[in-house]
């Protein structure tokens, strides 16, 4: 295990299994969603297929070319105030998402609409 130091949360950085590698699953999960590791501690190095404490799951992409998640946006979006198309460009600010191809922008909008009806 890699551990990045300079950050307290301690992500990690990589990671290489050798014998009993049925633990990939959740630690690729740690890496993929640089979640802190404190945790877990010493665990992160016990074989298995379960991971030792709860790894969150990570919630649906909508943006593939800057890899935005629906938790992402939708905490985005709790923090910011306007018109639907204000809410919009300030998701896009802060997050890039809808910035580059475009294909996410339906999905952003709706996100935008159900977000402001649940307020």
């Amino acid at each position: 295990m890699r551990l990045r130091r300079a950050d307290a949360a301690r992500p990690l950085d990589g990671f290489l299994l050798a014998g009993d590698t049925a633990s990939a699953a959740w630690i690729r999960e740690l890496l993929l969603q640089q979640l802190s590791t404190q945790p877990y501690g010493r665990l992160l190095l016990r074989p298995g297929a379960a991971a030792p404490a709860a790894v969150p799951a990570r919630s649906g992409q909508v943006c593939s070319c800057f890899d935005v998640s629906e938790a992402q946006i939708d905490a985005c979006l709790a923090q910011v105030q306007g018109t639907d198309e204000q809410r919009l460009a300030l998701l896009q600010q802060q997050l890039r998402c809808g910035t580059n191809c475009g294909s996410c922008v339906p999905e952003l909008r709706r996100r935008v609409r159900h977000a402001e009806q649940a307020n």
